[in-house]
């Protein structure tokens, strides 16, 4: 039998996006972390994410750099998708644009590696401002709009990243301009500030759209589930 496209529900499609999103960048992550191949084993307190897509660090870095191109790409119908929930909002379709840049970015990290270090340095450094001015943006809105019914917790999450997001600007890079430029002199620390804050920033960044795809779908449900809210959509 023929699918009736028709039939299809595909309000869910912008929270199922920014799940399977982030499911499948976590795969990438544990497959290429689990197979580190250099002579420390992988840890988020001294290594960056950006390690595990190298080929000579790990046995599975193409799955880590797979995983983070189709991600991004799912990541971008997420970003999407938002703008079009809060369609009624002008600065929602700046978080939006600015947001599936910022996921363009992230998957254009899965093909330039760390090795290709100028084009990655440039991808990455797109990603982070753009998601950070895209969830700053997007928790605006929703702590603004009542009518969209998404919780104001996200909204504190948003702020927190952005938080975060300037500790990583003044940090010192001092460590990290010598492990690119001098690496024969540069000795890994047991604890790398750097590393941690890349790390806690990310998983902030995807425990907000988690938290933003758990809420939309709550929403979505009970409008389903009361028939009467519907012109709201």
């Amino acid at each position: 039998m023929p699918l009736n496209f028709k039939k299809l529900n595909l309000k869910y499609l912008t929270p199922a996006s920014g799940i399977l999103g982030c499911l499948i960048i976590a795969i990438g992550l544990f497959a290429s972390a689990s197979h580190y191949t250099r002579s420390q084993h992988y840890s988020p307190k001294n290594h960056f994410i950006s390690e595990l897509g190298l080929a000579s660090a790990s046995e599975y870095s193409f799955v880590f750099n797979i995983c983070l191109g189709i991600g991004g790409l799912l990541l971008m119908g997420f970003t999407n998708g938002l703008g079009n929930y809060l369609r009624k909002n002008t600065i929602a379709w700046y978080a939006s644009y600015i947001g599936m840049l910022a996921t363009i970015s992230f998957s254009a990290i899965g093909y330039y590696t760390a090795d290709n270090w100028t084009a990655h340095r440039a991808a990455a450094s797109v990603f982070f401002s753009g998601v950070m001015i895209s969830i700053v943006l997007f928790s605006y809105c929703i702590w603004k709009s009542k009518e969209r019914k998404l919780h104001y917790f996200i909204s504190l999450q948003g702020f927190i990243v952005a938080f975060i997001y300037l500790v990583v600007l003044v940090w010192p890079k001092t460590l990290l301009t010598q492990s690119v430029d001098e690496p024969e002199k540069f000795v890994r620390p047991e604890l790398w500030g750097l590393t941690v804050l890349e790390w806690s920033y990310c998983l902030l960044i995807g425990s907000w759209i988690l938290s933003v795809s758990a809420d939309l779908i709550y929403v979505l449900s009970r409008k389903v589930n009361h028939p009467s809210h519907q012109g709201t959509q």
